[in-house]
């Protein structure tokens, strides 16, 4: 054992280094730690073709997860075809599947893209599966049955997967995760009752069609004891084109006849357009159901009041324990705001935003902002006890006082009964927040860990004061807001003046900004350089990593420090920004009184400060502590600044003070100046979609379960 321990963690590779430094000298375990963060196939391959020991370490790395794309039309890479010598990128991975001996280092494979099917009208007219697609089922088959260590499958192809492959799935006695695309294109397949896959732990199928794809799914829900998420995905046309072909008690009718219910903890329903029946209760346990998601899709205000007919169908009566702890949906109704009034706990609530999304990181952007429509809301109020969460009933109404009514009813619901609670929480771009709604939601959710939102351009300068009091954030995104019915006074910048700031300096960009939108199409140099100095106080931003901006996400990394700047004039002293203890108003006793939510109140109602436009340092000496007696204690729970830092270590994450101070004492936009004339900075980068998808306020902002 002494010997394996030396050449394991003491020994290397190879001992000349006739060239420079080598990847082999490093110990073996390290080397295998390295590789197993490589996710980019192309370098996997890369190593593989490097060495032996190389190939030996890598080759399970490589083969662990497998993505194959089938092409309708050849691609070409410069002037050669892909696969040129051989067949298509597709059938050649297939093919080294099933004739290598690697199928067995196989843990997830996912098959997506366009299948070319020849003569398919012709095959359809007379009741026949194209050659190429059955041959297709085929060798997939083969594959699947030399890969023992299977775990998760994924059909994403065009074309519809057949009896051969569900029948070797079900012999996998490790597959625990499967998804299923049904096709988009109405050409008749064969009718197939899906086997039953007991090991199954999620389940997600897409694109349903029951008109022409009647597959029979009962059989797998029935046997699938150990489900606990469940995804299913209908064809947008049922709900476009009114066709209530959906028939859920079909889905679900063995579990309803076993009197045995999916005891499942995530549901996900998206373009379910189906009448209710008093069986469906019966097909889930409601008290396990802890994560529900509601999509419909809805893109342009071409909104069909038919379907009121079909929705309204759903009941209104919550179950009797409510167990959720986390909400997504893109449609908005009033029963569904009093439904959040009537439970707590909710720990996430995600509102996806409409596409096209503007603040999206992964769209192309464009000068001109268009407006997306409001969500549907249901301008039904009832009076009797909301629907359950998963209820999939909205009703449009483009009423403008509407719109904000039922917005301020999910506010008022979110902030009384789940702000206490809630550590994620992503709210529509076409909700832009005045300060006093910032104020209260910030007052009462300290446990907020990811916060997405719009806010007013005129509220920009509130977020300074309000920010620090969320201990826990890590990730904050700031949304444009989208001008709505809701919101006719947010203004629109002029498409011509976009883009005019990107070459500005930074003040001049801001003080000449007409909405968020300006500011965010300036260059990123002078967006960092202004987060630099604004999110810089360790003792504030300790727990911030990422802040998203628009469509635009920027990662704040370590400190450093700065000279301070040289203080201004005497005779200008007067001109510099006031301190939160010169906004508060007084009262007829000289007393200054405080925002009624813990918050400082200037005269004309707003919260001071700016997290954009940082205040100077202020020269005023410092309070005396005879003076400080007059002022309300205000007590808040914030940190106490130490007199003397270390500048070359930032206070550690999570330093308290046992004694909080007031308010009027802590201005978090003020930059931190240090005994010795230098104050704090922070290094920060753009980042991209890869980094921020992790964060669900980014990740789960898109119409897809």
């Amino acid at each position: 054992m002494a010997a394996v321990n030396r050449n394991m963690f003491d020994a290397s590779v190879a001992t000349d280094r006739p060239r420079g430094a080598s990847l082999m000298v490093l110990p073996l375990n390290l080397i295998a730690f390295i590789i197993s963060h490589l996710e980019d196939p192309g370098d996997l391959a890369r190593l593989c073709r490097t060495c032996r020991v190389l190939n030996y370490m890598t080759l399970p790395q490589l083969y662990k997860s497998i993505t194959l794309t089938s092409y309708d039309k050849i691609r070409y890479r410069g002037d050669q075809p892909e696969g040129m010598g051989s067949a298509s990128p597709f059938s050649m991975g297939l093919n080294a599947i099933i004739t290598r001996p690697y199928a067995s280092l196989v843990r997830s494979l996912t098959l997506r893209g366009n299948w070319r099917e020849s003569e398919l009208e012709e095959h359809a007219r007379i009741g026949r599966v194209p050659d190429s697609s059955m041959m297709l089922n085929i060798v997939v088959r083969a594959a699947i049955d030399k890969m023992n260590e299977l775990e998760s499958f994924s059909w994403d192809l065009s074309t519809k997967m057949l009896e051969t492959v569900y029948l070797g799935l079900a012999q996998q006695p490790k597959l625990t995760s499967l998804t299923v695309r049904f096709p988009s294109s109405r050409h008749p397949r064969p009718t197939i009752v899906i086997p039953a896959m007991p090991h199954l732990r999620r389940l997600k199928i897409t694109d349903i069609d029951p008109l022409c794809y009647p597959d029979d799914i009962s059989t797998l829900l029935w046997k699938c004891k150990k489900l606990q998420e469940l995804n299913l995905h209908w064809s947008p046309r049922m709900r476009e084109e009114q066709e209530p072909s959906v028939m859920v008690h079909d889905y679900f009718r063995k579990c309803i006849s076993a009197k045995q219910p999916l005891r499942v903890k995530k549901i996900g329903l998206q373009n379910l357009y189906a009448l209710h029946t008093e069986d469906f209760n019966l097909a889930f346990d409601q008290c396990t159901v802890e994560d529900v998601t509601i999509l419909n899709g809805t893109k342009s205000d071409d909104y069909n009041f038919m379907n009121t007919f079909v929705d309204s169908t759903w009941p209104i009566a919550p179950p009797h324990v409510v167990k959720i702890k986390s909400i997504r949906q893109d449609c908005f109704n009033r029963r569904h705001a009093d439904f959040l009034g009537n439970f707590t706990g909710l720990e996430r609530l995600y509102f996806v935003n409409a596409t096209p999304n503007p603040n999206d990181i992964r769209s192309q952007k464009h000068l001109g902002y268009p407006a997306p429509t409001p969500p549907s809301v249901d301008h039904n109020h009832h009076t009797q006890r909301s629907a359950p969460a998963y209820t999939p009933d909205a009703t449009p109404s483009c009423s403008p006082g509407l719109h904000a009514s039922i917005r301020d009813a999910y506010l008022n619901n979110i902030i009384m009964n789940h702000a206490a609670s809630l550590r994620h929480l992503l709210l529509p771009s076409y909700w832009p927040l005045s300060s006093n709604t910032i104020a209260r939601l910030v007052h009462s959710s300290p446990q907020l860990e990811q916060l997405a939102f719009a806010t007013e351009f005129s509220s920009m300068e509130t977020l300074g004061l309000l920010l620090p009091f969320l201990r826990n954030l890590v990730a904050v995104r700031l949304l444009i807001p989208a001008s709505s019915s809701s919101s006719p006074q947010t203004p629109q910048a002029p498409k011509a003046s976009l883009g005019r700031l990107s070459s500005c300096p930074a003040e001049e960009v801001f003080s000449s900004a007409l909405c968020l939108a300006d500011i965010v199409e300036a260059d990123d140099e002078v967006l960092i350089e202004k987060f630099s100095e604004s999110l810089a106080d360790p003792q504030v931003f300790s727990q911030l990593r990422f802040f998203g901006f628009g469509w635009k996400a920027f990662e704040l990394l370590d400190y450093y420090t700065v000279p301070a700047a040289p203080p201004p004039p005497e005779g200008n002293v007067e001109s510099q920004s006031q301190s939160p203890a010169d906004l508060v108003g007084e009262d007829a006793n000289g007393c200054r009184e405080p925002y009624p939510n813990g918050l400082l109140q200037k005269d004309d109602g707003a919260v001071a400060s700016s997290i954009l436009t940082p205040a100077p340092v202020s020269q005023t000496p410092p309070t005396a502590p005879a003076q400080r007696t007059s002022q309300p204690s205000l007590l808040l729970g914030k940190r106490r600044r130490e007199p003397e830092l270390n500048l070359g270590v930032p206070p550690k994450r999570g330093m308290t003070r046992e004694n909080p101070i007031e308010l009027s004492d802590f201005n978090p936009c003020l930059p931190t100046t240090l005994t010795n004339g230098r104050v704090w900075r922070r290094r920060v980068r753009r980042v991209s979609w890869d980094v921020v998808k992790h964060y669900e306020i980014w990740g789960l902002d898109t119409q897809e379960l």
